[in-house]
């Protein structure tokens, strides 16, 4: 039925029934709390009834859910284009082409701020509503006319075992996991691999760049993204050039969220606190215990006394933030999967789950 719900509004988005979406998913945020496409549409329909302020704070929530969205990039965009804050905008625009390159409203937008993109003009597209055009339109899925269901199904049903087959005779060969030929240094990217000049936590030579980035590649068809997250994050933090930094970022959209028992390559609090930027991002899994314990219907946040689930050793206090309701016992020694953020010279984790059992600590 949640499903069902979010279809309905989807549907009367493509039809600019925009105040018919907010009536249908507005209630109902604490159901699709963890939903990126909820907010991103209730933040899209807010910015074509004119609530800008609810489609910027939607826009947030949906960043905290997905950060790395090309059409929530230009949203957010266009929210800074049309205050005529074209420098926060291009920022933005510039972002979204990272993650996707041949975007083709982030490149649209670009254009239009490099060549039109004085206050006036801006605000006569704001008066006309003309600046809805920088909006971003997902597309419609396409549905089908109900007599061709059985058609489709079986169609369907020959072409996944076919691609099954290629999937798995491919698979004994390449043991490939994904297609990622897009991601090859191309002769533009080897003629340019590094930067001239300016300061970099690493400086590679070229072939470091070229092998560091291989690497990344190679550890990620070995399914161990983590592992590839430190190979990113040295290119990212180096004097590699822009192109082989792009491709990095765009190989790091292919990494799957572990779990607690699907997690490789584990780093603990002391590799981590060594080199903080260089596992920013990387998964990782703690035992401790929760203090300072602040929990509301949408997030739950603490201190996390990391190493001290026996009371015995206290390796570091790291603050935990879950952007969904989670329950947790101050009592008990616990586990949190998360992730690794960097801000402000202190570590911190971006919550993703709890396991919790046993008699409490004494």
């Amino acid at each position: 039925m949640a499903h069902t719900l979010l279809e309905k509004a989807k549907r009367a988005f493509y039809r600019k029934r925009y105040n018919d979406v907010l009536t249908l998913l507005e209630p109902n945020i604490i159901q699709y709390r963890d939903s990126f496409p909820f907010y991103f549409y209730l933040g899209l329909a807010c910015m074509h009834t004119g609530d800008i302020g609810g489609a910027t704070s939607y826009f947030q929530r949906a960043r905290q859910i997905k950060m790395r969205d090309p059409d929530l990039l230009c949203a957010q965009a266009a929210l800074y284009l049309r205050r005529g804050e074209t420098h926060q905008a291009v920022e933005y625009y510039l972002e979204a082409l990272e993650y996707h390159p041949s975007h083709r409203l982030a490149k649209k937008s670009l254009e239009f701020i490099r060549k039109k993109g004085d206050s006036e003009t801006i605000e006569v597209l704001v008066e006309t509503d003309a600046i809805k055009r920088f909006y971003p339109r997902p597309r419609p899925q396409i549905r089908f006319q109900s007599f061709l269901f059985p058609l489709i199904v079986i169609s369907f049903i020959l072409l996944t075992v076919i691609v099954f087959r290629s999937v798995y005779d491919s698979s004994i060969h390449n043991n490939s996991r994904a297609d990622l030929s897009s991601l090859s240094l191309n002769t533009n990217d080897r003629g340019n691999i590094v930067e001239l000049g300016g300061s970099y936590r690493f400086v590679l030579t070229e072939k470091q760049v070229i092998k560091t980035y291989h690497l990344a590649l190679s550890l990620f068809q070995d399914y161990r993204d983590n592992a590839a997250q430190v190979e990113i994050n040295r290119l990212l933090n180096s004097n590699a050039s822009l192109s082989v930094k792009q491709k990095a970022r765009l190989l790091m959209t292919y990494f799957q969220e572990p779990g607690f028992d699907t997690i490789r390559d584990r780093y603990d609090w002391a590799t981590v606190q060594n080199d903080p930027l260089l596992y920013l991002d990387c998964s990782v899994v703690w035992k401790g215990m929760a203090t300072n314990i602040v929990e509301n219907t949408q997030s739950l946040s603490f201190d996390f006394l990391v190493g001290y689930d026996t009371r015995n050793t206290l390796e570091g206090i790291v603050p935990v933030v879950f952007t969904s309701p989670v329950r947790v016992d101050p009592a008990k020694p616990l586990e949190v999967l998360g992730k690794i953020q960097f801000d402000g010279g202190k570590i911190s984790i971006s919550g993703k789950g709890i396991y919790q059992s046993g008699k409490p600590a004494h």
